[in-house]
């Protein structure tokens, strides 16, 4: 078994100059492989066995590695982990070519360093998709790598103490200079650490001569200046005066130079010409300083693209179904976030909706969350979380939303390795009757808005996923009638906060729906987003928003002998 031939496909990849490894213990499926990646312009080489392919990756650098999990001596999995744990200095993508099917040989996989999974035979147009997915992302790491290696030689080859911390004062670069400065407190400059801290543990190491004996008003008054941008002068323990100058950046961080004005201090006969080197020296710092606002300006573009690319993972915003609407709204407070929102095909006449809630914010968080929305992706049951095959006539069948989260909540704490946790509302609807089932892990309250307005806030709360071995979850049961509709949402909605640290609250997310009572679909979500954006006072909020609103309008009965597809399942 292996790639599902097709002559008419186009070549749409950016793959001119790529290096791809194919291992495989079978020389027909290398040579069917190579023959569709040399047609796609990759340069091809070819392993038997994972041994031999890993003393390949030795010296040279894949920019693309297909390879079957099943190989004797050394399966895929054993060389995934092996290549994996050799230093290299650019990345690879990773694709593991199987006949398994469930979700641990996944977790398994994603555990030891595959990026996807394909399982045989392969369809062509499927391995061009994700390979295409593969390029995108090594085009992005290849480019903020760049970025990043540009950035270090800049602050490197400053003659003066450059470091840079984020919106939360947090340490993210700092050069040798300003290492070498603060020496006596060297252990604690590490990435992540607090600007506070750092200053605590260099007053407790003597750092700071002035502050001796006034201690904490010295620190009031350093970290008062630090916000406010001031220019000051700070006298280390060999005798060195540092002027210090800081300014902010376009997303609340804070860019310093620490400028050594020892002569300038103590030479007062030189005042005129130590003045005239200390303003060069100013002009050098703020032409240094615009060019790495620059760069940093380089990193933030980035960003937004890895936002529109977290966006182009919610495809359709809009899914029409008989008898039914389900509209999405996803909203990251940054530029990417960790709320995810779904859906997908049980059967003919039965959906899952999803909203997904990841702790924290950023990048990690974002990756975490298109992971978990993975789990629900399509409706083939090897890769649903939520589906399985009846084992006497093999029909795809839903497992109860409770026992979902059951198994979410073991994937997270035995198999993804991460301090992260989450919070989910998953909800089986059939659409022919009207009857859900859904599950409340630790998410805000589902609701159902009747069609006379009433709204019946439902479950009682759960367990989040990824904290406690063996969470039992509660099922919940519910019926939709004619006119309902149903909305599932993330805590982005219900804990928006005033400037003055008032809550949204589930009492006025009450009062707001009878509002909208008329609104329906993306208007309605529209409409809410106002909402938020007049209870807190700003556009950007503090925390991702996201939504999913299902308006069910009649039950539906599909028409008897008719084969319905979803993505190209047969349902």
């Amino acid at each position: 078994m292996g790639v599902q031939d097709n002559h008419s496909l186009p070549d749409t990849g950016q793959a001119t100059g790529r290096q791809a490894l194919i291992v495989d213990d079978s020389r027909v499926q290398r040579m069917i492989f190579a023959r569709h990646l040399q047609g796609w312009g990759y340069t091809t080489a070819e392993a038997e066995t994972g041994a031999q392919a890993l003393e390949m990756c030795a010296d040279r650098h894949f920019d693309l590695i297909l390879s079957d999990w099943i190989m004797p001596q050394m399966d895929g999995l054993d060389f995934c982990r092996a290549f994996r744990a050799q230093p290299r200095e650019h990345y690879s993508y990773f694709i593991l070519l199987t006949s398994k099917n469930d979700t641990h040989a996944v977790a398994e996989g994603l555990d030891v360093g595959a990026d996807d999974f394909l399982t045989k035979p392969v369809c062509a147009h499927e391995l061009r998709a994700r390979i295409n997915a593969g390029e995108r992302l090594l085009a992005k790491e290849r480019e903020v790598r760049l970025a990043r290696a540009r950035l270090i030689d800049a602050v490197e080859a400053l003659d003066d103490g450059f470091v840079f911390f984020d919106a939360q004062d947090r340490l993210v670069l700092a050069n040798s200079r300003f290492r070498e400065m603060y020496d006596r407190s060297i252990d604690v400059i590490v990435e992540g650490a607090r600007f506070e801290d750092m200053l605590r543990h260099a007053l407790a190491k003597g750092q700071f001569p002035e502050a001796v004996g006034r201690e904490e008003a010295w620190l009031a008054e350093r970290m008062r200046a630090h916000r406010d941008g001031e220019t000051v002068r700070q006298h280390l323990p060999d005798g060195r005066v540092l002027q210090i100058a800081e300014r902010p950046t376009a997303d609340g961080g804070r860019v310093g130079a620490r400028v050594d004005v020892t002569e300038l201090h103590h030479a007062r006969e030189q005042a005129r010409r130590a003045e005239a080197q200390a303003m060069r020296q100013n002009t050098e710092l703020r032409a240094a300083l615009d060019e790495l606002q620059l760069l940093y300006d380089a990193v933030d573009r980035d960003l937004m693209e890895a936002r529109r690319l977290q966006q182009s993972l919610l495809r359709q915003r809009v899914h029409e179904f008989d008898g039914a609407r389900l509209s999405l709204l996803l909203q990251s407070s940054g530029h990417v976030g960790g709320d995810m929102v779904g859906t997908f095909m049980i059967s003919a006449t039965r959906i899952g909706v999803y909203s997904i809630d990841v702790s924290g914010h950023g990048v990690a968080a974002a990756m975490l969350g298109a992971r978990i929305g993975g789990l629900f992706a399509g409706g083939a049951q090897s890769q649903n979380i939520a589906l399985t095959r009846d084992r006497h006539d093999g029909t795809v069948i839903a497992r109860a939303p409770h026992d979902v989260a059951a198994r979410m909540n073991d994937l997270m704490l035995q198999e993804i390795e991460t301090e992260s946790y989450l919070t989910i509302a998953y909800a089986d609807i059939d659409l022919s009757t009207g009857q859900i089932a859904l599950v409340q892990a630790g998410h805000p309250h589902p609701l159902i808005q009747r069609a006379g307005g009433q709204v019946e806030f439902l479950g009682q709360g759960g367990l989040p996923i990824g904290l406690v071995p063996g969470a039992v979850y509660t099922p919940v049961l519910a019926q939709l009638f004619p006119g309902d509709r149903l909305f599932l949402y993330s805590d982005g909605i219900s804990e928006c906060m005033t400037q003055d640290g008032r809550e949204f609250g589930d009492a006025r997310l009450h009062k707001v729906l009878g509002k909208l009572a008329q609104s329906r679909g993306a208007e309605f979500l529209d409409a809410m987003k106002w909402e938020l954006t007049a209870w807190s006072g700003k556009e950007e909020f503090d925390d991702d928003v996201s939504g999913a609103l299902l308006e069910y309008d009649q039950p539906v009965q599909p028409p008897e002998g008719t084969t319905r597809y979803y993505r190209g399942i047969a349902m």
